[in-house]
C-alpha cells in the first residue's frame, strides 16, 4: 500500500501543477466567450432531500471564466464553505469558448490530455484500495481530498456549431452477483465501522442478517443495484459538418476551441430553471419486475 500511496501523492502534485498552468493559459486568452450556470449549493443534511426545482444563476464573460477556474482547482474540502455538503458534487454546467490558432490548440489539448491522464491515474490509485479501507487511505494520503472534483476530467471540443443545455433524470443500474454482495457485506463486517447513528451491536446484527439472506438466495438469482441519480445538467452539442449531435454530462464547463471557425459562429445556449413538473418522460422499454431486498444498498432481485 505504501507504493500506491506514494503514487497517489506524486500524481496529485503533478495534477496541481498542470491545473495551475491551465489556469494561467486561460487567463492569458484575449478572445473568449464564456457562459456558465451556477446552481444552488447542497447544504449539509440536505443530500437526500427530493429536488423539485432548481433555480439557475447565469454568469457570462470574465465572471464565468473565473467561476470555471475556481471549480476546476477546488480539490480539498477546506477550500469550500463548511456548511456545504461534502457528499454532493458541486456542479457548474456551461461552456468556455476560446479563439486560438492551430498551434495554440495543439499545445492546450496536450495539456488537457495530461490533466485527464493524471485524474484517471489518481482515481485508479484510490479505487484499487478495498472499499472498507478507502476512507482511511485517502485521509492518510491527502487529507480532505474532494474525490469527485479530483476525478472529473475536462471535456474539450473543436469547431462545433452549437451547444445547448438541459436536464436529465436517470437511474444507474448494474447487475451484481451473490459473491459481489457477500464480499461487500463481509468487508463491512470485518472493518468494524458502521453508521454513526446506529449502535455497533445493532449494525453487526443487521450485517449478519443481510449475509444470511443473500446466502439463502438461489444460485441463479438475478441481482441488480438500481440507484436513482439526482437530476443532472446535460449539454447537447451539434456539429453541422458531421451532421451529428452528441450529448455530454455537464457537471463542469465544456472547453470549446474555435480554430477554423470564428468565435461568433459558435452558439452557446442557456440552461433553463429545472422543474420536475415540466420534465417529459420518454418511452422506455418495459423492464423485468424487481423487488427491493436491501434498501441501503439499493439492491433488487428480479422476480
Amino acid at each position: 500500500m505504501n507504493n500506491v500511496k506514494q503514487n497517489l501523492i506524486d500524481s496529485f502534485i503533478l495534477l496541481e501543477g498542470q491545473l495551475i498552468e491551465f489556469r494561467q493559459i486561460l487567463k492569458l486568452q484575449s478572445s473568449i466567450t464564456a457562459k456558465v450556470f451556477r446552481l444552488p449549493e447542497v447544504m449539509k443534511g440536505d443530500e437526500n432531500s427530493e429536488v423539485s426545482t432548481i433555480i439557475v444563476d447565469t454568469l457570462t464573460g470574465q465572471s464565468a471564466l473565473n467561476e470555471a477556474i475556481q471549480l476546476i482547482q477546488l480539490l480539498f474540502i477546506h477550500h469550500k464553505s463548511e456548511s456545504v455538503s461534502n457528499k454532493s458534487a458541486i456542479r457548474l454546467p456551461g461552456a468556455i469558448c476560446i479563439k486560438i490558432t492551430q498551434n495554440q490548440y495543439l499545445k492546450i489539448q496536450l495539456l488537457i490530455d495530461k490533466i485527464n491522464t493524471l485524474k484517471t491515474t489518481i482515481k485508479k490509485n484510490v479505487t484499487q484500495i478495498d472499499e472498507a479501507q478507502r476512507f482511511e487511505f485517502i485521509r492518510e494520503s491527502l487529507h480532505g481530498l474532494l474525490t469527485l472534483n479530483t476525478y472529473r476530467t475536462l471535456t474539450s471540443l473543436v469547431d462545433i456549431d452549437t451547444v445547448r443545455f438541459g436536464w436529465a433524470n436517470k437511474k444507474v443500474i448494474n447487475k451484481v452477483t451473490k459473491e459481489d454482495i457477500l464480499n461487500k457485506l463481509q468487508a463491512n463486517l470485518e472493518s468494524g465501522r458502521g453508521p454513526i447513528n446506529i449502535p455497533k451491536k445493532q449494525w453487526l446484527d443487521q450485517l449478519m442478517h443481510e449475509i444470511s439472506m443473500i446466502n439463502s438466495l438461489p444460485h441463479n438469482a438475478v441481482l441488480k443495484t438500481q440507484r436513482p441519480v439526482k437530476v443532472q445538467p446535460i449539454a447537447r452539442v451539434w456539429d453541422k459538418e458531421k451532421q451529428k449531435q452528441t450529448q455530454f454530462a455537464c457537471a463542469t464547463p465544456l472547453f470549446i476551441f474555435a480554430v477554423d471557425k470564428n468565435i461568433e459562429d459558435i452558439i452557446i445556449g442557456d440552461l433553463p430553471d429545472y422543474s420536475a413538473d415540466n420534465i417529459a418522460i420518454r418511452y422506455r422499454p418495459r423492464a423485468k419486475p424487481v423487488e427491493l431486498i436491501i434498501p441501503r444498498l439499493n439492491l433488487y432481485i428480479e422476480r
